[in-house]
């Protein structure tokens, strides 16, 4: 299917619409088909739907200032063209109102016939002569609304983080998240190091910082680079892994030639890493119950050089020792989460979560780690992950898992990158520029029931 740079954003965009499809899948689906477009046009699109995706409340309230006919009851397709124009319009200083309006309506001429494309057209140009005549909530009489239109997050989400974090937290760690993130790479250290990589980075004309804590990190300040482009991915010398999932292999800390499994490998970011610090020397096992993620991983190990990693689709739950040829020395556990500490890099969880997600992933990650719990030796260490900042999901699992498993103990994360921890790995997007994520590491004891082994 070939497209061109708008039809593409708008195909996207309608498929992200579906309940079981991620920004993610879909962009894996649809971007073959922009392989004519040059590398401007595919910014633009990317751009086009992020933006939408990350401001969609707040363009959502421009078109009800401008349109008599209520959103809940405009086809999807022409919700979303009016979004995308609306979006250029705001946002995107080099593309004229003109020519958003006049794309945004052919779109819809072409999809939905002329009649729908006058509507759109009348909408838009409604709202470009008064666009600033808009009058949002004010935020001293009606914060909540504010903070939900002004920053694009749903009202149940606004309300749960304003009640916790307080004004001036949410603001700030909302406006962080409609913000592009930075590209982090972990430099593949069984090929070369941090510093030659670096270099290397440098002399192709690149701007790159280190990263503050992970010892692998590097920041690329160039955002709109395509990553295979970039020098050193093809000859596999670097990884793109934020650094707070870099921070979770090194939180579990495995050695030479121990047997680690990763239980909830998905794509395997955290699992090459984790065979990057053993030196490529041991025994990783990566279970997941989707084998086309099993297939990607086994192809970035090929990349990155890596031969210690035994892929299984195999879902925890189901699982017993009987399965492995022994307990493991190290288990990991990146659970399955809401990931509302990603919504940066996924915005379109901001629109298909809702409050009882939490409870519900919740009990699953209660599931998980207790099932991932009974393959961890006697004195070995578990780690449990989520990139999610809900309590519910993080100190909540631990302690019940605590309360019922008396053979594992919390082994306290007490410092990470000079700054005291209250016993758990946290990260934020706002104030330390990571995406969210929560880890805890607990180690079982020499003890099974009571019975010193």
């Amino acid at each position: 299917m070939t497209l061109d740079t708008r039809e593409a954003a708008l195909e996207i965009l309608l498929r992200c619409e579906k309940k079981n499809t991620t920004l993610d899948r879909t962009l894996d689906a649809v971007y073959p088909g922009l392989a004519h477009l040059s590398q401007a046009d595919r910014n633009l699109c990317h751009a086009i739907v992020f933006g939408v995706l990350r401001h969609r409340n707040f363009l959502d309230f421009i078109i009800k200032s401008f349109s008599k006919t209520p959103v809940e009851r405009m086809d999807q397709p022409v919700l979303t063209a009016l979004r995308m124009a609306l979006f250029q319009m705001r946002f995107l200083d080099r593309i004229p109102d003109f020519a958003a309006i006049d794309t945004s309506v052919e779109l819809i001429k072409i999809r939905n016939g002329k009649k729908t494309a006058g509507f759109v057209n009348g909408v838009l140009r409604n709202a470009a002569r008064r666009l600033n005549t808009l009058v949002l909530p004010d935020a001293n009489n009606a914060l909540l609304e504010h903070i939900s239109i002004v920053h694009s997050i749903p009202l149940w989400l606004a309300k749960r983080w304003l009640t916790r974090y307080g004004a001036g937290q949410v603001t700030d760690l909302c406006r962080t998240i409609n913000q592009i993130p930075p590209l982090t790479l972990r430099t593949n250290t069984l090929k070369t190091s941090r510093q030659d990589l670096s270099n290397l980075l440098v002399s192709a004309g690149l701007q790159v910082q280190s990263t503050l804590v992970s010892p692998d990190g590097m920041i690329v300040t160039e955002s709109s680079i395509r990553i295979e482009a970039i020098n050193g991915f093809d000859q596999g010398l670097f990884s793109v892994q934020d650094e707070a999932a870099q921070l979770v292999s090194l939180i579990l800390d495995p050695r030479p030639n121990e047997t680690i499994l990763d239980a909830c490998a998905g794509l395997g970011g955290k699992t090459l890493h984790l065979a990057q610090l053993m030196g490529d020397k041991g025994d990783i096992t990566a279970l997941d119950t989707d084998p086309d993620k099993l297939s990607y991983l086994s192809a970035e190990a090929l990349r990155l050089g890596i031969s210690s990693i035994q892929c299984r689709s195999m879902d925890l739950m189901k699982t017993s020792i009987t399965d492995f040829p022994g307990f493991f020395d190290r288990v990991l556990v990146d659970a399955p989460c809401t990931g509302l500490g990603v919504l940066r890099r996924n915005p379109d969880a901001k629109w298909k979560r809702s409050l009882k997600d939490i409870s519900r992933m919740a009990a699953r990650q209660k599931k998980l780690l207790n099932a991932a719990a009974n393959l961890v030796k006697p004195g070995g260490i578990l780690v449990y992950a989520v990139c999610s900042g809900e309590k519910e999901e993080n100190e909540q699992v631990v302690a019940d898992f605590l309360k019922k498993r008396k053979d594992y103990a919390l082994d306290p994360i007490t410092a990470c990158w000079g700054k005291p921890m209250d016993g758990y790995l946290k990260t934020f997007p706002n104030c330390m520029d990571m995406d969210g994520f929560f880890a805890a590491r607990l180690q079982r004891q020499d003890t099974f029931r009571g019975v010193r082994l």
